[in-house]
């Protein structure tokens, strides 16, 4: 997560504490089912060392994995897949420094009933109670808008949306001089519209018990009668916030209509891409030598039922993609489409019901399995487990002359999946190629091995349900 955003902090903090709660109970039932009651607390201080790296190492991965910030979307598949992330790593971490210690750290019938009685306490509230929680008063950050017109709306929209948690209200648009009113029949909700000047808005923050100021006039110069206000607002607590800000943190994105060449600067000095490039380099390696091993079977059925579909034709279909800074290379995937498909056509976008696609095609398509074979490009360092998909020549030429710094992604290394592939539904239109922009630049900045890590958890939702996650990207205006 971006940094700032001081008010959903504490916020999310709460996910923590609940799964460190768990834990403690997990291990309190645990001790004393096993044993006996009396004997928790000379239990617990014999082995404190094991339940400490028990705890850390659950705690660690949940934040490896995402759960303790934001919720873009809410999804209980994820909140199941990083549970069971959790375990795995913790298992692992006990039994690595079991293994050096030479000693047990924590009974393994205790280890187990423990592990039970937090998975039912943890899961049982996060997948009952969590949204309920984030979506309560108590909890509800309360955010006020400088501004009435486009870009208030649209930040309201985002901060107001059924899938950030914790939840968003904005309790009001502060009308800036010579800025006109978003109209009703716009879409969204909109707030009450104050006309406030300078010394009341102190005031008027009081009254609303607004947490965070979102910036947002339409003309930036609009609201710089209020920046010596809002300055001393920051020092005394209150989070300030823009638009790029806001689709930053709540939507996972680099809004197209705010990318110039100041903010794609802002992207390169952010981005840990430097320094992260090594480091990820070795774990596709290691990731695409075991995805090779458990995956061989698949591909194996897979290449014999392609084989069947269509004798004549080769299993494997080969096409030029453009690599990391422009550098072509030939991608490997199993052939979804028929012979010659495109014929008649050259070089066309795949639509996402494409007739030349056939019913296999189609179901190889839908669960990811026609990418197997592009484990080979990551291992030949052509692509990465993780970042922006790959154009053809021919498209990424027509790309580039209709949207302002496309070739922007060509800076790292192409992807088996990425931020846009499961943010963002399938898409086929110079629209959705802008879209995809977006995430790929929030990708580009952000980019993390945690932030990979999570990609790649989210994308098992993707594999097994075949769908990314469901929300209506918000359109986009026009530059």
């Amino acid at each position: 997560m971006p940094t700032g955003a001081l008010h959903v902090k504490s916020h999310v903090a709460w996910l923590a504490i609940m799964d460190l709660v768990c834990l403690v109970l997990g291990g309190v039932v645990a001790v004393a089912v096993r044993l006996t009651p009396d004997e928790v607390p000379e239990y617990v201080f014999r082995h404190l060392e094991g339940w400490m790296i028990f705890f850390g190492s659950v705690l660690l991965a949940n934040y490896l994995a995402g759960s303790y910030r934001i919720q873009y979307t809410f999804s209980r598949f994820n909140l199941v897949v990083t549970w069971g992330f959790s375990l795995i790593f913790a298992f692992l971490i006990l039994s690595l420094t079991t293994y050096a210690w030479i000693r047990i750290i924590l009974g393994r019938g205790v280890l187990l009933l423990s592990v039970a009685v937090y998975s039912v306490a943890a899961l049982t509230l996060k997948l009952l109670i969590y949204r309920r929680l984030f979506r309560s008063d108590r909890l509800l950050s309360r955010v006020l808008v400088l501004g009435s017109g486009k870009w208030a709306r649209r930040v309201t929209t985002i901060l107001e949306s059924e899938f950030v948690l914790p939840a968003h209200r904005v309790v009001a648009w502060v009308r800036l001089s010579g800025e006109p009113v978003e109209s009703d029949d716009a879409g969204g909700r909109r707030p009450p519209v104050l006309e406030v000047r300078g010394q009341e808005f102190s005031q008027v923050l009081r009254d609303r018990q607004v947490g965070l100021v979102v910036l947002a006039p339409d003309n930036t110069r609009q609201g710089d009668v209020f920046y010596p206000l809002l300055r001393r607002l920051r020092y005394e607590g209150v989070e300030i916030m823009r638009p790029l800000h806001v689709c930053e943190v709540y939507d996972g994105r680099v809004p197209a209509d705010l990318i110039d060449e100041e903010a794609l600067m802002n992207v390169s000095f952010s981005t840990g891409f430097p320094i992260v490039s090594q480091a990820k380099r070795v774990m596709d390696i290691v990731i695409g030598l075991l995805a090779v091993v458990l995956f061989l079977p698949i591909a194996g059925v897979v290449a014999l039922l392609v084989k069947l579909s269509h004798p004549s034709a080769p299993v494997f279909y080969r096409q030029v993609r453009v690599g990391q800074f422009g550098r072509p290379f030939t991608i490997l995937k199993f052939r979804t489409m028929a012979p010659d498909a495109e014929a008649g056509t050259g070089p066309v976008w795949s639509a996402k019901d494409d007739a030349r696609v056939t019913v296999l095609g189609r179901f190889l398509r839908q669960f990811r399995l026609d990418e197997i074979p592009q484990f080979i490009n990551v291992l030949k360092g052509e692509m990465s487990i993780v970042g922006p998909r790959p154009e053809r020549p021919e498209i990424m030429r027509e790309l580039e002359k209709q949207i302002p710094y496309f070739a922007e992604r060509l800076n790292v290394l192409p992807g088996l999946t990425g931020w846009a592939q499961i943010r963002y539904p399938y898409g086929s239109t110079v629209e959705d190629a802008w879209r995809k922009l977006e995430y790929d630049l929030y990708y580009i900045k952000h980019l993390s091995l945690r932030l990979d890590l999570q990609i790649v958890l989210s994308t098992l939702r993707v594999v097994v349900f075949g769908k990314v996650f469901p929300r209506t990207p918000p359109a986009r205006l026009p530059p």
